[in-house]
């Protein structure tokens, strides 16, 4: 197994807000740009077997993923389909409290995918997408929450 990559991100609010940002809210931080459908809706289930898709405006599903496990408000772990490959990786979100704030910490890893000598070029891939995707998060975390319409 090749090294996963890791990303980081502090974000000002509690931890159990963070968790919810992150789960509840994937479609409002979630950039448009990192979507196959142009318009579309991200959901995460927040729940062992959940199901983590991005559905079309006109109801064509795109599977990102399962929830393996979920620990609110400390962890999400769930498989990612990438873009190019019917073999899933595997994310590991963990919520830290530290103070007034949380830290995020992402571990993003092949898994049992069997990529092997294609993971070092997908993992740049993913590391690039982290470093845009966590500050997005970030700052909606961060703002207090609006209500859903």
């Amino acid at each position: 197994m090749t090294e996963p990559v890791r990303r980081s991100v502090r974000v000002r609010c509690d931890i159990t807000h963070a968790f919810e940002v992150f789960t509840s809210r994937v479609d409002v931080w979630w950039p448009r740009g990192h979507r196959r459908f142009e318009n579309s809706q991200m959901t995460l289930e927040a729940l062992a077997g959940g199901r983590f898709v991005e559905r079309s405006d006109q109801g064509e599903e795109n599977k990102l993923g399962e929830v393996l496990a979920c620990e609110p408000p400390h962890r999400i772990s769930y498989t990612w389909y990438p873009g190019a490959t019917d073999q899933p990786t595997h994310v590991d979100v963990r919520f830290v409290a530290e103070g007034e704030e949380t830290i995020v910490h992402i571990v993003h890893s092949e898994g049992t995918s069997g990529l092997g000598e294609t993971w070092p070029q997908r993992s740049e891939r993913f590391q690039r997408g982290w470093d845009l995707i966590l500050p997005a998060y970030a700052t909606l975390a961060s703002q207090r929450l609006t209500p859903r319409n």
